[in-house]
C-alpha cells in the first residue's frame, strides 16, 4: 500500500492517491486527515500492511511545508510538521487536555520482566483518559521527571492529581518504530528468561482508550508482527476487538489481556472513574478468545474486602475464557495514589473498604497480613479450576517484611516464569506458584 501524489498549477496544489495491488483505492484533492489515512490501512490489504506517511508528499496543514520527518496531528486530524506540532497550543477535548507528545522514546527496555510480563514497552501516548486512582504511572520517571514538559504541553500542575485529565499523542510512532526495527540488530535487543523478549503495549497508558491511540497501536503492532517480535497488549477498553484480524495474523506471537480486579461495577467505577465497566472488558476477551486470539487477565489490584467467594466468581469467569493466565496483585498502600483510593471509596459510600484501607495506611503489619492472606486465598481457589494458572505478584516490600519459609515461597513466586510460551500454549502449573499455606492451615503461623 502506497500514498502517491501529483502537483497542480503550483507546488502547493497536490492531489493524492492511495494505491494497493495495482489499483487506486482512494483519491484526495485536498489535505487528507490522519484519521482517514490510518483507516485506509485497516480497510485494504492484509492486516499487517501499513500506509507509511513519511516522505509521502504530504504537506503540513498549517505552514504548507512538506512532511519529510516527524509529524503529528491536531485534534481535528489535520497533519502537522514537527515544528508546527510542537508549537501548537493544547486543546480541551471533552474535559481532557490533548496535545502532541514531544518525547523521542519509541521502544524502551523495561523492568517488568521481574513480573514475567515483558522486556520492552511501547507507550502510544503520555497520560491516560481512564484516571485510575491507584495508577502508579505518574510516580514513574517517565512522568515524574517531565514536569516542565507536561506543564508546557498540557497545563499540568501536578502529574499525580491531574492524572486522567491530560493526554499527549505519539502519532508518528509506527513510522519511527519501523526505522528502529529495520536499523537495529535483533540480537542486540534485551531478552531475559522471564521477559522472553516480549514487547508490551502499554505499561504507561491504555493503548485502546480512544480511536486515535488505537490507530497508533495498530501501526505499531503491525511493525512488531512484521519483525517477528512477541507482543503483549494490556487494555481496559473493549475497542481492542477492532484489531482481531491483526491479532490473528500474529498467531501464537501475541497475547491480549485486560485488567479486571472485580465485577463490582460501582466500586470499580469509583477507583477507575473513566474506564469501561469490568463486564464489558470480560466480553471483549471472550470475543477475542472465540476468534482464536490468546488472552490473559490482570486481576490487579484486588480490594481488601474481597474474600474467597469473590475470587471464586472472578476465576470461574476467567476460566470460561479458556486456558488462561491470571496475573494477581493485592493493593499496595504506598504513595499519594493510595490516599486517592481511600478518598474515592469514601465518596462512593464504601465504608467497609475505607476502614480496611485506613487500617493498611496506619499499620504496615496490617497490610502485610492482608496481602499474604489474599495471595494465599487466590492460589487456593485457583486449584479448583483445571487449565487456569494464577501468576501472583508479591511486592518487594512484602517479601522484605517476611522471613524463613514464607520469604522463600514469596521469592519463588517472584522468580517464576508465567506459562505463556508465545509459540505454543503451555498450561503446566509452575511449582513456584502455589498457595502459601495448605488447606486448614492459617497464614498467621507462617508470619
Amino acid at each position: 500500500m502506497e500514498l502517491t501524489w501529483d502537483t497542480g498549477d503550483s507546488w502547493f496544489e497536490r492531489t493524492y492517491a492511495v494505491e494497493h495491488a495495482g489499483e487506486t483505492v482512494a483519491t484526495f484533492d485536498d489535505h487528507p486527515t490522519l484519521d482517514t489515512l490510518r483507516e485506509l490501512s485497516r480497510q485494504h490489504g492484509v492486516p499487517t500492511e501499513r500506509l507509511d506517511l513519511w516522505q509521502a508528499g504530504l504537506l503540513c496543514t498549517q505552514c504548507n511545508d512538506e512532511i519529510n520527518d516527524r509529524f503529528a496531528a491536531n485534534p481535528q486530524g489535520d497533519l502537522l510538521c514537527w515544528d508546527c506540532a510542537t508549537d501548537t497550543e493544547s486543546h480541551d477535548e471533552h474535559g481532557i487536555t490533548v496535545n502532541t507528545d514531544p518525547t523521542k522514546s519509541v521502544m524502551s527496555e523495561s523492568h517488568l520482566h521481574t513480573k514475567s510480563l515483558c522486556d520492552h514497552v511501547i507507550n502510544v501516548a503520555t497520560g491516560c483518559r481512564h484516571g485510575c486512582e491507584f495508577c502508579y504511572v505518574p510516580t514513574t520517571p517517565a512522568i515524574d521527571s517531565r514536569d516542565e514538559m507536561l506543564a508546557e504541553q498540557a497545563n499540568v500542575d501536578d502529574p499525580q492529581t491531574d492524572w486522567g485529565s491530560y493526554l499527549l499523542y505519539r502519532d508518528d510512532l509506527p513510522e519511527r518504530l519501523e526505522n528502529i526495527l529495520d536499523e537495529r540488530d535483533p540480537s542486540e535487543r534485551k531478552q531475559t528468561e522471564r521477559g522472553r523478549g516480549v514487547v508490551m503495549l502499554s505499561s504507561g497508558t491504555d493503548c485502546y482508550q480512544d480511536r486515535r491511540t488505537a490507530q497508533i497501536t495498530r501501526g505499531a503492532v503491525a511493525e512488531l508482527i512484521t519483525h517477528d517480535i512477541p507482543i503483549r497488549i494490556l487494555t481496559r477498553s473493549p475497542a481492542v476487538t477492532r484489531d482481531i484480524d491483526l491479532f490473528q495474523a500474529a498467531g501464537d506471537h501475541i497475547t491480549v489481556g485486560s485488567s479486571i480486579p472485580s465485577f463490582d461495577a460501582t466500586l470499580v467505577r469509583a477507583m477507575e472513574p473513566n474506564a469501561p465497566p469490568p463486564m464489558t472488558r470480560w466480553q471483549a476477551l471472550d470475543e477475542l478468545q472465540q476468534a482464536g486470539v490468546s488472552v490473559f487477565v490482570s486481576m490487579s489490584p484486588t480490594y481488601p474486602t474481597m474474600g474467597e467467594d469473590d475470587f471464586h466468581e472472578l476465576l470461574s469467569y476467567f476460566r470460561a475464557l479458556g486456558e488462561v493466565v491470571v496475573f494477581h496483585e493485592p493493593i499496595n498502600p504506598r504513595g499519594q495514589n493510595f490516599q486517592q483510593c481511600l478518598d474515592a471509596a469514601e465518596q462512593a459510600g464504601y465504608g467497609d473498604v475505607v476502614t480496611e484501607l485506613q487500617q493498611m495506611q496506619d499499620s504496615h503489619q496490617y497490610w502485610v497480613e492482608y496481602a499474604l492472606e489474599q495471595l494465599n486465598t487466590v492460589q487456593q481457589v485457583a486449584t479448583r479450576f483445571d487449565g487456569l494458572e494464577v501468576h501472583s505478584w508479591p511486592d518487594d516490600e512484602l517479601v522484605r517484611s517476611t522471613s524463613g519459609q514464607l520469604r522463600s515461597k514469596l521469592n519463588a513466586m517472584q522468580e517464576a516464569v508465567s506459562p505463556e510460551s508465545f509459540s505454543e500454549r503451555n498450561t503446566d502449573v509452575s511449582p513456584e506458584q502455589s498457595e502459601l499455606a495448605r488447606d486448614g492451615e492459617s497464614i498467621e503461623h507462617l508470619i
